[in-house]
């Protein structure tokens, strides 16, 4: 097995969210009229929950899945779509989380809607051949480990790196375009990727990216929620750029 595997990927967490300039106002009725919105589109949630601002739907089969709206202030709230340890596969997951967003406008938006922002966290475990940070630190960084001595000489269970990235327009990826020229249609987003020993077992890498598109939008009222696009986004710089960036080894400078 190689020093890090990158065939080894496990998918440990799916999240899309969506700000939305509209007022939550978690009432029975309004609460009734979501569930009764998300069982048209083959979607039952067992459990739920909530208070005053929010309101949370869960379900554990087949697939772990869990909506949450909250009120965010003034006629703002956010709908969060997350699924941990999911059995299905990115594309499944994203087809239920656009059909929840649909519920929702359904239930409570009833037409066009602003979109104020909206973002997606992946997270992804890889194997490694030996002590996950140990790589970090000694091949990807080219760091002395006995550098560690200078925290006390106590021992380093794990550690890793956390990057930021400021907002920026990265080209549409399963959009059909002109290649050549700027590309009017493209959004700024803004990155962040964790990468970092995974402290419940050493040898595994854990490696969350988080893409947040801040820009508003107007969402008509024919138009679908994108959850689809923008986790595939995410989960392409995932496994694209993220692993290329994990494994330039110091072999290669």
């Amino acid at each position: 097995m190689d020093t890090f595997n990158i065939e080894s990927r496990q998918s440990i967490y799916f999240e899309i969210r969506y700000v939305i300039a509209v007022e939550w106002l978690s009432d029975t009725l309004k609460r009734l009229d979501f569930q009764r919105a998300l069982a048209d589109k083959q979607l039952d949630f067992p459990q739920t929950g909530g208070g005053a601002k929010d309101f949370t739907l869960v379900r554990k089969e087949p697939s772990a899945l869990q909506v949450k709206i909250a009120s965010l202030g003034p006629r703002v709230s956010s709908i969060s779509v997350s699924s941990e340890r999911p059995a299905h596969t990115l594309e499944l997951f994203s087809k239920e989380a656009e059909a929840v967003c649909e519920a929702y406008r359904q239930a409570v938006i009833k037409g066009q809607c602003q979109l104020l922002q909206c973002g997606a966290r992946i997270r992804h475990l890889y194997s490694c051949r030996e002590h996950a940070f140990k790589y970090l630190w000694e091949d990807r960084l080219c760091q002395d480990p006995q550098d560690f001595r200078y925290l006390g000489g106590r021992p380093v269970l794990g550690g890793g790196l956390r990057l930021f990235m400021p907002p920026v327009k990265l080209p549409a990826q399963t959009k059909e375009k002109e290649v050549w020229g700027p590309q009017e249609d493209e959004e700024p987003v803004q990155i962040e990727v964790k990468i970092e020993s995974f402290l419940q077992e050493a040898k595994k890498m854990f490696v969350e990216t988080l893409f947040a598109w801040p820009k508003p939008r107007l969402l008509s009222e024919d138009e679908m929620f994108d959850a689809e696009f923008r986790l595939k986004t995410t989960e392409d710089y995932a496994t694209g750029q993220v692993c290329d960036f994990i494994l330039k080894s110091k072999t290669e400078r």
